[in-house]
């Protein structure tokens, strides 16, 4: 067999039997050995000679710059098939990571030996291709999340910047990187790497990522979703709102009016914890009754120099995250005040008459002055009957209408308070006592002091309620019935 006809460099190269493709860092070409590889594929080129049909072929490698070689795998042979073509030699893990020399950063080199038929043998040329060891899992560190929001970094709304950065511990092809789904290309400096996302359109709560990288030799690390400074981004973009929002006044004939020395109170809720409030009563910054983070009460004393009128007030606020809320100058009960300092027009009293006895007047018609009766004038004794038997009217109108409602309020029907007798019954009931205590309702008045402090007692009153009961009974009860008094059962 002439040896110069098949006698060539040979060339081999070596492929990562794994599913990835390998890279060229900046001037230096590798080619790995990693974590994921499961066997060395080796190209052995075959001459286009006969006689080596029925050889053999055997690869060795070298973990000490070609100083020494060791046999890797079994001899393989040569068919008919691979003559002047390219020979597929696979070498599995087990065999070629138990070679001596094996260790991590190595790199090897590949010969190999082919026999003819006949047994000839030649010893080729050292490949080009050096097999570089990395089995190291990449890592990430310093993994942070931070966020431009003037309030709080943790936070974010619509026109913040998240930046997500971290380092490796050793270089990386380019990572793919995700927020909220999304994917963005990082900036590399050095060992560091960062990427920009701007909030625009996402759903509130917090940012979501995802980082998958591998090294150059293409070892992956494991997928990176948290921060290692425990940092994280929640994005807020709700708007805050407002609630419950009643405008009152301390004035004594109702609260929908004031005057000088009266206060204005506005109290309203939020949807969500606020800050920066800014609110305005009558064109004047109101001062902060009370707040709970969520409930608020701010109140105002008109002056002299507050204008008269329908009482203005407009609220400005933000959420924690720097959402501000639309204003608001309106209640939500359309409830309202008018500030009055004008006092009514100037008058003075036209006449004074008197109406006890029978008046009598002149006769105009007369020469003298002549008393007579006159029937213009109501005789007193009967006014006073009437305005009497009004008042006790109107007394027993209140009085029915009271015991009324404090049997609806106590469970029972209102109208058994009309039956007479059977009322009584109805009203041990109501002040929680057994049924012969009807025996001292109807001795006067210790029925009536008995069953006053009793009825106080049920509603929650103490003894100063008690006595305004037993005293002034047609004023304390129409209190204790249509007040804001809960019956307890």
């Amino acid at each position: 067999m002439s040896g110069n006809k098949w006698i060539k460099p040979l060339l081999l190269s070596l492929f990562i039997g794994t599913l990835f493709a390998q890279e060229i860092t900046d001037d230096i070409s590798k080619i790995y050995w990693n974590s994921l590889s499961s066997s060395v594929k080796i190209d052995v080129p075959l001459a286009d000679d006969e006689s080596l049909e029925g050889g053999r072929i055997q690869i060795r490698s070298s973990f000490d710059g070609g100083k020494s070689y060791q046999n890797l795998g079994k001899i393989e042979p040569i068919d008919g098939g691979d003559i002047d073509d390219t020979k597929e030699i696979y070498i599995p893990r087990d065999k070629f990571v138990s070679l001596e020399g094996f260790s991590e950063g190595g790199t090897a080199q590949f010969i190999a030996e082919i026999w003819d038929r006949a047994g000839n043998s030649m010893i080729g040329s050292v490949s080009d291709s050096i097999l570089t060891i990395d089995e190291t899992i990449p890592t990430l560190t310093d993994v942070s999340v931070q966020s431009t929001n003037q309030n709080n970094g943790a936070l974010a709304i619509l026109g913040d910047t998240l930046t997500l950065s971290f380092s490796v511990s050793e270089p990386i092809l380019t990572p793919i990187i995700e927020i909220n789904g999304d994917e963005f290309d990082p900036i590399r400096n050095n060992d560091t790497w960062v990427v920009y996302y701007s909030f625009e359109d996402a759903d509130d709560g917090e940012v979501s990522f995802s980082i998958t990288f591998m090294d150059f030799a293409k070892n992956p690390g494991k997928i990176i979703t948290k921060t290692t400074d425990t940092s994280a981004i929640v994005f807020d973009g709700t708007l805050p709102e407002l609630d419950d929002i009643i405008l009152k006044s301390t004035n004594p004939f109702g609260n929908n009016l004031s005057v000088k020395g009266d206060t204005a109170f506005l109290t309203f809720s939020s949807s969500e914890s606020i800050q920066n409030l800014t609110v305005l009563l009558n064109n004047n910054t109101a001062t902060d009754g009370s707040s709970d983070g969520k409930s608020f009460k701010y109140y105002h004393i008109f002056t002299e120099s507050d204008s008269e009128g329908v009482v203005s007030f407009s609220i400005d606020y933000r959420d924690i995250a720097g959402n501000a809320g639309e204003q608001v100058s309106e209640t939500s009960d359309n409830s309202e005040i008018v500030f009055d300092m004008t006092p009514p027009q100037a008058f003075k009293v036209q006449s004074v008459g008197s109406t006890i006895g029978k008046g009598k007047k002149v006769k105009k018609n007369s020469g003298k002055n002549e008393l007579e009766p006159s029937g213009s004038f109501i005789d007193f004794s009967s006014t006073l009957f009437i305005v009497t038997i009004s008042c006790v009217g109107l007394i027993m109108l209140i009085m029915t209408a009271s015991y009324w409602k404090l049997f609806s309020k106590a469970g029972q029907s209102g109208w058994k308070a009309l039956i007479p007798f059977f009322n009584l019954f109805i009203f041990t009931k109501v002040i929680q006592k057994p049924v012969w205590w009807i025996v001292f309702l109807i001795l006067i008045p210790v029925g009536h002091i008995l069953g006053s402090h009793q009825l106080a007692k049920v509603f929650g009153k103490k003894i100063l309620f008690t006595v305004g009961l037993i005293i002034l009974p047609f004023v304390f009860l129409p209190m204790l019935a249509f007040g804001k008094s809960e019956y307890a059962e």
